[in-house]
């Protein structure tokens, strides 16, 4: 039996979806509370039952979204993939929506921190325009799909949603999966500050 789970982390709500002999069968989704990196294995095994040995294939949505969520899913999906000898396929944040979004022309968003976010047109699943970042205030008033739409009149899409069409993807491409290894794509690097060194004790 052919096996496939989806991880998806972009976002600060976690996804899950397996699909089984080319049908997605089971999804869920939670709260990240962030601390993915907690709750995701558990997530992992409730929804397999305990059974990872019958995985033969891992898809991970590798951004843009979440920095510290997308690390932990494309760690975690390479360390079951390498445990299991199976491949790790990777999936666009923006291709899963727009999957997700089904045909047409529209604009997929996503959040990308500060109150920007990733903005790219797709036209019937195929990418139309670059990805480029966005402030709030300047995206589109109509036609857009994504995480934060519904509150422009769009089209809002979950994580679970996205999850399961990105399975829905994979399954739709009929080929062997690529076993290059994934990278997440990020926007831009988190602004991380360095902890303040204590100052030195005076001496005596």
């Amino acid at each position: 039996m052919s096996t496939i789970l989806c991880i998806d982390t972009a976002s600060s709500r976690f996804a899950l979806a397996v699909a089984r002999e080319g049908e997605v069968v089971a999804s869920r989704e939670e709260d990240g509370a962030q601390d993915h990196s907690r709750l995701l294995l558990a997530s992992i095994d409730r929804l397999l039952e305990g059974d990872r040995q019958s995985l033969n294939e891992i898809l991970v949505v590798r951004g843009p979204g979440s920095y510290a969520g997308l690390r932990v899913g494309i760690a975690t999906a390479r360390g079951l993939g390498l445990a299991l000898g199976i491949a790790v396929t990777g999936i666009g944040t923006m291709e899963a929506v727009a999957a997700a979004a089904g045909p047409g022309r529209l604009t997929v968003i996503h959040p990308a921190g500060r109150g920007d976010f990733a903005v790219q047109e797709f036209d019937h699943g195929q990418a139309a325009g670059p990805l480029r970042t966005v402030p709030g205030e300047d995206l589109p008033a109509t036609g857009t799909a994504g995480e934060g739409a519904a509150a422009r009149g769009g089209w809002e899409v979950t994580p679970s949603e996205r999850c399961r069409a990105a399975l829905g993807w994979r399954l739709g491409t009929g080929e062997s999966a690529d076993r290059t290894p994934v990278e997440a794509l990020y926007l831009r690097e988190p602004q991380i500050t360095p902890p303040r060194r204590k100052p030195a004790a005076a001496s005596a």
